[in-house]
């Protein structure tokens, strides 16, 4: 036989092995992946890199947790159930953190992910589902390993404030299916107990004025913040408020306003006992040590005085 044909009928077999080899390969490891997912530890280190610690936040009722600013809003879905019922639904251990404005569960079997959001996310052949007397769509497909709901918490249209669709993602072992529904259920009764609707809201973004009890605006919906902001200043201005849903009310020209938006500002001085900067008729207060809470006064004669009146109150002291 000549030396060529010896080395093609060599090539071939060595062909058709790796063939056979690489087929082998991919069923192993679609094998694999249709396993349930291993038991992991749980990591030393927590919150993880990108994580934020817990810290105590009120609870909303009604369609207010719908309205809560981003990070404040995983707060609350993380607090929504306490640490015995997270371990209970979650079979063990769970660490909880907030992460990139998401509440994030851990446990050595599985991995829990709720967000609020303004729309839902794009599931594949999603299932008809009822959560908490909410419609929901269930997304659970091949490998079975995790599952994604959307659920539909109210019909206000969506807006840089107003996030209508609680998302939560699940994976792990077992009937992953049934975990996410469980989670959802019982997340939406614990945020939804009864309470205030949205307030509605003009072409301009303003809304009606209400004169709720005082509460501390750290932490607080939207509404809540622009109804208590406009209660101090009417209080210490007189007149009436004009508030808006996005955190902000005008009274007599001056104008307070809340934000959760990290700034660049360096904060100097301190007024009642909070870093603060004064800046011509302007002034601006870092409400907690641990979050990126801000209000911004502007229009005032005293702006250092009238923060001094109003910021007691408004912290809740």
């Amino acid at each position: 036989m000549k030396t060529s044909a010896v080395v093609g009928i060599v090539v071939a077999v060595l062909c058709s092995f790796a063939s056979v080899a690489t087929a082998a390969g991919y069923l192993w490891t679609r094998a694999d992946v249709e396993q349930p997912l291993p038991a992991r530890a749980l990591p030393a280190q927590w919150p993880g890199k990108d994580g934020q610690a817990l810290r105590t936040v009120p609870l909303p009722t009604g369609e207010l947790v719908t309205a809560l600013p981003a990070q404040t809003g995983g707060q609350v879905l993380c607090q929504t159930l306490d640490q015995e019922r997270w371990e209970a639904l979650l079979g063990g251990k769970a660490l909880r953190e907030v992460r990139d404005g998401a509440c994030h569960v851990l446990t050595t079997t599985s991995e829990v992910l709720l967000a609020l959001d303004e729309q839902g996310a794009v599931l594949r052949d999603p299932a008809s589902v009822d959560v908490a007397g909410h419609p929901g769509e269930l997304e659970y497909l091949p490998p079975k390993v995790n599952a994604r709901l959307d659920v539909r918490l109210v019909d206000a249209p969506a807006s840089a404030q107003v996030h209508p669709f609680l998302r939560v993602e699940v994976s792990g072992t077992g009937a992953v299916d049934t975990l996410t529904e469980s989670i959802a259920r019982e997340v939406v009764s614990a945020a939804m107990t009864p309470g205030p609707a949205l307030p509605a809201r003009a072409a301009d973004g303003s809304i009606p004025l209400q004169r709720p009890a005082p509460v501390a605006i750290v932490d607080a919906p939207w509404p809540v913040i622009s109804w208590q902001l406009c209660a101090e200043l009417s209080r210490a201005l007189g007149g009436t408020g004009r508030p808006r849903f996005d955190g902000r009310c005008t009274v007599r020209g001056v104008e307070a306003v809340y934000t959760d938006k990290v700034t660049p500002r360096v904060f100097p001085e301190q007024i009642a006992g909070r870093p603060a900067v004064v800046t011509g008729n302007t002034v601006a207060i870092k409400l907690t040590d641990d979050s990126a809470q801000e209000l911004t006064i502007t229009g005032a004669r005293d702006p250092r005085g009238l923060a001094e009146a109003v910021l007691p109150r408004l912290l809740g002291r």
